[in-house]
């Protein structure tokens, strides 16, 4: 009777994630129809669950494979209510059927793989990590390898999807709750990080640079070396770059004593990328009160090693280059001619040849590439839609 009614085609109903304040207009959202009744049968399921008189030996013959799936299938629906309802169904099922465990985080697994690797959208995504999270509580130390494989294959690969920033706060609690049980998986996860860095979405940018942030104060200091060239580089671009927000979150890391220490103990190779583009910013910032900040962090950076500091923008051109943070200009123009160069010759072997269109090149927009972006550049355009 449950799986007559819940399992169906999930309909097309179109939520808003723009509020009215963003849009000025007052957003009516469509419901399921078929909710009221639904609802019901959720409820009579989610008692069915719970009732300490059903036996695990007869419920248990129900939850098949097949089951599961669909079930998971469902956490695609557009209703939070539903989803809500799904999830504390599953939790418990996961609690109550401990033969069937090991099948349900498979299928869960199975639906992140889905998610990283080809839908790139799933409404549910929140909800499961939820459930995993009580789940990740409960393992034991030391971790399986399972458990590693799924951090290292899912966990860190989920920060990579697009749409990740409606499912963030979850995220890093699975991600804080294997670090709790496993420290050495901080430097995977800090890889992954700079890895799967954000391009062009400054409220990702942000939540990185808060995990970034926690990540850094489980790390052992001397297990980060390797990645102390990527990491400064990244913290510079943010503090540099042209959103307010993500430059604001990225001075915090100047507050925080792990991260001074980090600076500290590898002077030699942080004081370089960073005096010269803090000094230039404190007296060119467009912001005044980041450029008062900026100001400050120039005064700390001379007061931890004022030789080395000195030293820092002694440095020459050349020298310079070895820890640029961004390509030179004229090198980029360069670049750029040397690829017109080899398309020319390509066209003129093949004259069909049609060059490629790149996202990168300064006449173009992401969202010409990207449809997730098509809100943040066009919101009017997008309801109307």
């Amino acid at each position: 009777m449950i799986e007559k009614n819940i399992f169906r085609p999930l309909p097309n109903v179109k939520k808003s994630n723009l509020q009215f304040s963003e849009t000025g207009v007052e957003q009516e959202e469509e419901v399921d129809p078929a909710w009221p009744h639904l609802q019901g049968i959720y409820e009579f399921f989610l008692q069915l669950v719970i009732n300490e008189a059903v036996e695990v030996r007869s419920l248990k013959v129900y939850v098949t494979p097949q089951f599961v799936q669909e079930f998971l299938e469902l956490f695609d629906s557009e209703e939070s209510v539903e989803r809500d309802y799904l999830k504390n169904i599953l939790h418990k099922l996961y609690a109550k059927l401990v033969p069937r465990r090991k099948m349900i985080r498979k299928a869960i697994n199975e639906c992140f793989f889905a998610l990283i690797h080809e839908t790139h959208k799933f409404n549910g995504a929140a909800e499961l990590l939820d459930i995993l999270a009580s789940i990740i509580s409960g393992f034991a130390v030391p971790l399986r390898d399972e458990h590693v494989i799924f951090f290292q294959n899912i966990v860190i690969p989920l920060h990579k999807v697009q749409t990740c920033s409606q499912f963030y706060e979850q995220l890093l609690r699975c991600s804080m709750l294997f670090l709790t049980k496993d420290r050495t998986l901080a430097i995977p996860l800090l890889e992954g990080l700079l890895k799967y860095w954000p391009f062009a979405n400054c409220i990702k940018e942000t939540l990185f640079l808060t995990e970034l942030q926690e990540v850094l104060e489980v790390c052992e200091v001397d297990k980060v070396e390797h990645l102390i060239p990527k990491l400064f580089k990244r913290i510079v671009k943010c503090i540099g770059g042209i959103h307010l927000q993500v430059a604001d979150r990225a001075m915090c890391f100047f507050e925080n004593d792990y991260f001074l220490n980090i600076l500290k103990t590898y002077k030699e190779k942080t004081f370089p990328m960073l005096v010269p583009i803090i000094v230039d910013l404190a007296e060119n910032h467009w912001h005044k009160i980041l450029q008062e900040s900026l100001i400050a962090l120039k005064t700390i950076l001379k007061e931890i090693d004022p030789l080395a500091f000195d030293e820092a923008l002694k440095l020459g051109p050349q020298q310079r280059k070895m820890f640029a943070v961004k390509q030179d200009e004229d090198e980029r123009k360069s670049m750029d001619k040397k690829w017109e160069k080899l398309n020319a010759k390509i066209k003129m072997k093949q004259p069909d040849y049609d060059e490629p269109n790149m996202p990168f090149k300064s006449s173009n927009l992401i969202r010409d590439f990207n449809e997730l972006y098509a809100k943040i550049y066009d919101k009017e355009k997008f309801i109307q839609a």
